[in-house]
């Protein structure tokens, strides 16, 4: 039985520096949307606040909310992360045609979730404006969020074209 070729996407593209550029600038918006207010939530008149990513998640842990905690983790913290050092990864790593396209698929999924956040926060903006004493806008940290998901979920698009037309 032949051997399966073990090569590297970056291998087989030595000249494509672009997919490591874009792995850089989807985690610089990753890390960017992870510390900028993504919500600001105004109470009647006196009370303001101003959530990222990152203080939403710790203010529902500290509120005994584990559930939503920890759903708000995975998906807006640790996915967008562990997706893109996947994606570096199945670039620089030896993996056989069918593991890279069988990862590349899951992470298209997969992907597709970690948008949930920005329709969580659309839908709390909508509520909160139909009304009441509660008013709820969305702030620059969900734009670049939501920047860096849709980049994400086209890198691996790009990168599954990529590994299909690979030389065998």
């Amino acid at each position: 039985m032949p051997q399966k070729s073990r090569k590297s996407l970056w291998q087989y593209y030595p000249n494509r520096w672009d997919i490591p550029a874009y792995l850089c600038a989807v985690l610089g918006l990753l890390i960017t949307a992870q510390c900028l207010p993504v919500l600001a939530v105004k109470k009647f008149v006196f009370w303001k606040s101003s959530y990222s990513l990152w203080s939403g998640t710790i203010g529902l842990f500290r509120s005994g909310h584990f559930g939503l905690g920890s759903i708000l983790f995975t998906f807006s913290i640790l996915f967008p992360f562990a997706k893109l050092v996947i994606l570096l990864a199945l670039w620089c790593g030896h993996f056989t045609q069918e593991q890279r396209l069988k990862a590349l698929k899951w992470l298209e999924f997969l992907g597709r979730w970690s948008m949930m956040d920005v329709f969580v926060v659309a839908i709390i903006v909508v509520i909160a404006k139909s009304g009441g004493a509660l008013q709820a806008s969305p702030k620059i940290g969900i734009y670049f969020f939501a920047t860096a998901i849709i980049l994400s979920l086209l890198l691996t698009m790009y990168l599954q074209k990529l590994a299909r037309r690979q030389k065998k």
